[in-house]
């Protein structure tokens, strides 16, 4: 005697670029969220030392960044992109986009780390 099986979700080991199951995940809005405010508080930041004679030290975005929209474009089309790739992979491996954030977001503090001591001089008038 034989039983159907039936097929719900995906195999283990089975990827797909686009799965079936792709929906909302809190931690995922979150993490965009926070990494959104980041991207902000970066171009901010960037804009002002660069208005104070500041130069962009990351080579591949030096000829971006004389462009305050460009510069903002860049970043969206950044976080559309890291987004996307987090609900695919969440949706194939559940959990996977924590580490992937966080490293991000770790990142990306250093980096407002990094814009906030340059622009300490300038702020108390040395």
């Amino acid at each position: 005697m034989a039983a159907q099986v039936q097929r719900t979700g995906f195999s283990a080991g089975h990827f797909t670029l686009f799965p079936d199951n792709l929906s909302f995940d809190r931690r995922i809005a979150d993490f965009s969220i926070i990494l959104a405010a980041l991207f902000v508080l970066d171009i901010i930041t960037t804009h002002v030392i660069l208005w104070l004679g500041g130069i962009e030290l990351n080579p591949f975005m030096a000829g971006i960044v004389s462009a305050p929209l460009v510069h903002a474009t860049v970043k969206a089309a950044t976080l559309l992109l890291i987004i996307s790739v987090s609900l695919i992979a969440e949706a194939n491996v559940k959990g996977s986009t924590i580490g992937f954030s966080a490293a991000i977001i770790a990142l990306y503090i250093l980096v407002l780390v990094n814009n906030t001591i340059a622009l300490v001089p300038h702020v108390a008038g040395f």
